[in-house]
């Protein structure tokens, strides 16, 4: 095992799996669920969300701790938005098996305590606080809310910081890192600083660590989104932040919907200001279309319609950007274009010098089922507008909602034929797709004002 590990960290991934599936049949069963764990990593490393999902199943399936088996299928259900043949009756069901991992769950709530404060206690809870996708929607709650109304304090479950960490910790009431403490001392701790209400801002993300928090009920009320896409699934998470749009076709939430006007409010950070580009050759000589997307998004529904795009426009290109700066992912996706027989395209790794693609891409084609979310919005901050095409569960409906608020609904589809016929004519049309850019309402995306009030409001009368 150790030198599978080793042939990972060198970035070795096909080499580590095969010798992890070499050691499957021999290894204990003690140790059974550590090379599930490694073969998810390795299948993350080789962009293959099927076997990632499938190896962070087998993990839970096989480990015996609870708590472990709870950040394993933690890990499978997100995997599991990756993959196009999810759909609402099989995510209701994993979310069911989820929630039955809690059964036994300690309640350490204090009814007693449960008197609302004369200020509403507001806690954050994340992974952490360092600059991120997700920090980009929920920053404004904890900069600009109305400090004679509210205390908040925010909870980090890392010691990681950076100058986003700094900002949050001159902002709120009180910043405290649980990074060393077990899960229940860290809801004791919430819930012995008078908390009304828990904001789990993370999710199913990392292993869930916040929920595993969070199911003891430290607060009055609790809830959950903007960090995070979906339903949890966990009986102690109350409340989903929601919208109209977003959460509107979705039976498998178990929380309580909180209606929003709007889920998303965009705040770029400092670097994104500066490297907004006011004029940009437009369009190029020859189109470029962007998908500046993790590649594990790209499924093969999704490249399979940029195929038939590119060979709709002969003069044009696109460019595909990952999250990560893994060699390995970069020479995965390589061979999957050629097994698609998509010419044109450049492939880059990970990157923090990728604003400087957006004065290159004309026109940028979301991924699907799983759309972006940070990447949409960035996109359309920079003034280039987004293809999207979204479906029922609201973790396909991010990006389409990001597009509403921009005022971009016509580019919103729920068919393939339509969001091919649609980039294909935008490619064609110049003047259209200029008349589709000076659509695009940045002071709407932006508008963090309402959404901090908006939100607020409706945390006075839970």
């Amino acid at each position: 095992m150790d030198t599978a590990r080793k042939l990972l960290d060198d970035g070795k991934p096909r080499e580590a799996l095969d010798r992890l599936k070499r050691l499957l049949p021999t290894v204990d069963a003690d140790n059974l669920w550590r090379v599930h764990e490694l073969i998810g990593a390795t299948f993350h490393d080789l962009c293959n969300a099927d076997g990632a999902a499938q190896a962070y199943f087998n993990a839970a399936c096989t480990d015996k701790f609870l708590r472990s088996q709870r950040g394993h299928f933690s890990n499978y259900l997100f995997a599991l938005h990756y993959l196009p043949q999810l759909d609402a009756p099989t995510l209701a069901n994993e979310l069911a098996v989820y929630n039955l991992l809690y059964r036994d769950a300690e309640i350490i709530r204090n009814e007693e305590l449960g008197i609302r404060n004369e200020k509403i206690s507001v806690a954050y809870i994340a992974p952490h606080f360092c600059d991120s996708s997700a920090a980009r929607f929920y920053e404004p709650l904890l900069t600009d809310y109305d400090r004679d109304r509210f205390t908040v304090t925010a909870w980090s479950m890392s010691r990681e910081e950076d100058a986003f960490t700094k900002k949050i910790r001159r902002n709120v009431d009180a910043y405290r890192d649980i990074s060393e403490t077990s899960f229940a001392e860290a809801a004791e701790q919430i819930r012995d600083a008078g908390t009304d209400i828990l904001f789990d801002l993370g999710g199913h993300t990392e292993g869930g660590s916040t929920l595993q928090v969070a199911a003891y009920r430290p607060a009055r009320v609790q809830m959950c989104g903007i960090g995070y896409f979906d339903s949890t699934g966990l009986d102690a998470i109350d409340y989903f932040v929601g919208d109209e749009f977003l959460t509107a076709c979705d039976a498998t939430f178990t929380e309580k919907i909180l209606p929003l006007e709007n889920t998303f409010a965009f705040r770029p950070n400092e670097r994104m200001l500066r490297e907004k580009i006011s004029r940009r050759p437009f369009p190029h000589e020859q189109f470029t279309f962007g998908c500046l997307n993790n590649f594990m998004k790209l499924s093969d529904a999704y490249l399979t319609a940029v195929k038939k795009i590119l060979d709709a426009v002969p003069n044009s290109r696109i460019i595909f950007r990952d999250t990560t700066p893994l060699a390995s992912r970069q020479r995965a996706l390589i061979e999957r274009l050629e097994t698609f027989g998509i010419e044109r395209a450049e492939v880059r790794r990970g990157s923090d010098n990728f604003f400087t693609d957006y004065s290159e891409v004309d026109l940028v084609l979301d991924t699907f089922p799983y759309p972006g979310g940070l990447m949409t919005a960035l996109a359309l901050y920079m003034g280039v507008p987004v293809v999207n095409m979204c479906g029922e569960l609201a973790s396909t409906r991010t990006g389409a909602d990001i597009l509403r608020i921009a005022g971009l609904d016509e580019l919103i589809f729920t068919d393939a034929a339509a969001y091919v016929d649609t980039a294909v004519l935008l490619a064609r049309d110049k003047f259209r797709l200029a008349m589709l850019t000076g659509k695009i309402s940045v002071d709407k995306l932006t508008d963090t004002k309402n959404f901090v009030g908006d939100f607020y409001g409706h945390l006075e009368v839970i």
